[in-house]
């Protein structure tokens, strides 16, 4: 099973990225703080790309 690593910038955009991996899975460089813990889950907007990309592969393995 894959493991995720939340990584949100600073006004609350959630992303997602794969532990020991470049980037977020839309890509976007993770530079600048984390604010994962700082930001309630209500307060962050999940980036789109991010999210199908996660469930794209969640659904791929659970099939497996």
């Amino acid at each position: 099973m894959t493991q995720f690593y939340e990584w949100t910038k600073k006004l609350g955009q959630q992303h997602w990225s794969i532990p020991n991996e470049h980037g977020t899975l839309c890509g976007m460089p993770m530079l600048g703080n984390n604010y994962a813990r700082v930001y309630d889950q209500e307060d962050k907007t999940p980036c789109r790309s991010c999210a199908e990309r996660k469930d794209f592969i969640e659904t791929g393995e659970a099939h497996d």
